[in-house]
């Protein structure tokens, strides 16, 4: 009986994937461009209040106008994609239902991340954002049972101190140009708990459906936007002076576009070279990066112990991250020896036993 050809997984020896067949330096350019990015993005929230300690712009009106512009981009992608089929799938109620959800949950963790570089600076916030390596290890455990082997507990524990570090000291010393306030820290850590729970239920939504990726993207954003514009006008609207948009300023659209925008779109590209893995490590790069950026551009000055604060956590995370690739690979030649991997030819020879 002739046997079954086992299927090849993409990035797999023999058969690589997408990142495997992207050259070392476009890889590394990738790497590098959205690290930067990411740096900035977090640095432009802060620089773009100027001189003023909140932000003379609504928060919900940069949320607002950020993923309205992505939802245009998603559907551009997806009718030059697939044409008129795939555009009219963007428009298609019962897919945006599919990701309405998930999309105000994304917008309510913007808004978290606004609000609360309002009382803390940008560089205390990247620290904080670390966190989510923590809240994943814990969501993980109690949502699908996913245990933390004793060395990557004793890394997350690390992580935790470098960051209480960073807080504590910046908060005593007041130097460095360090805006820390315990209702910004609770802000920040409240977005990194959406942003962990909500990346779980947006990539389950991902592998159910079935339509071309610019087509959820776009489906993602239209729920995004319209809870942006909801929050938008309840809180600027009804509870304000209706002054949606408040005092744009060539700051703001650069926060929008180089910002927001960029860093969406960046975030998918990454992914598309490389992997999950060098994704965090470039968000803790970011961090070093951050206090730099905050030192150099946004009136802050250098201290020892804040920065080796800083540095421990970027560490950490790193360590971590690579903790979970540490289990060996699969053997080619295991795999092929694998009985497991030829299911026909284990039934023929049952059925001659019989």
């Amino acid at each position: 009986q002739k046997l079954p050809l086992r299927r090849f997984r993409p990035g797999r020896r023999g058969f690589p994937g997408f990142s495997a067949m992207v050259s070392v330096n476009t890889q590394a350019a990738a790497f590098l461009a959205v690290t930067l990015q990411r740096a900035c993005h977090n640095s432009f929230i802060e620089w773009a209040k100027g001189d003023s300690a909140t932000a003379k712009y609504t928060v919900s009106s940069v949320i607002f106008v950020a993923q309205t512009v992505c939802v245009l981009v998603g559907w551009s992608l997806a009718y030059s994609g697939g044409g008129t089929t795939d555009f009219k799938k963007c428009l298609d109620p019962t897919i945006v239902k599919k990701f309405a959800a998930i999309g105000m949950i994304y917008a309510m963790g913007d808004i978290f991340e606004m609000e609360s570089v309002n009382y803390i600076d940008s560089s205390t916030y990247t620290v904080l954002s670390q966190s989510k390596l923590i809240m994943t290890a814990l969501l993980m455990w109690v949502l699908d049972g996913t245990r933390q082997n004793l060395m990557q507990w004793f890394i997350l524990f690390t992580t935790s101190s470098g960051m209480l570090e960073y807080v504590l000291v910046g908060k005593a010393k007041g130097g460095g140009g360090m805006t820390i306030s315990p209702f910004g820290v609770g802000l920040a850590l409240v977005k990194v708990v959406i942003s962990c729970y909500v990346a779980v239920l947006n990539q389950k939504a991902l592998k159910k459906d079935t339509n071309p990726f610019p087509v959820q993207f776009s489906a993602l954003k239209v729920s995004w936007a319209l809870t942006s514009l909801v929050y938008m006008i309840v809180k600027d609207g009804f509870m304000g002076n209706w002054d949606l948009f408040g005092e744009w300023s060539s700051r703001t659209v650069v926060l929008v576009f180089a910002g927001f925008i960029l860093k969406t779109l960046f975030n998918q590209y990454l992914l598309k070279v490389l992997d999950a893995i060098w994704k965090n490590i470039s968000e803790a790069v970011g961090v070093l990066l951050v206090y730099f950026a905050k030192i150099v551009f946004l009136g802050g000055s250098f201290d020892s112990a804040v920065f080796n604060a800083a540095f421990t956590v970027i560490l950490a995370c790193i360590a971590y991250v690579l903790s979970k690739t540490s289990a060996k690979a699969k053997s080619d030649v295991g795999d092929e020896l694998n009985p497991a991997h030829y299911p026909e030819f284990g039934c023929s020879l049952l059925d001659k036993r019989l």
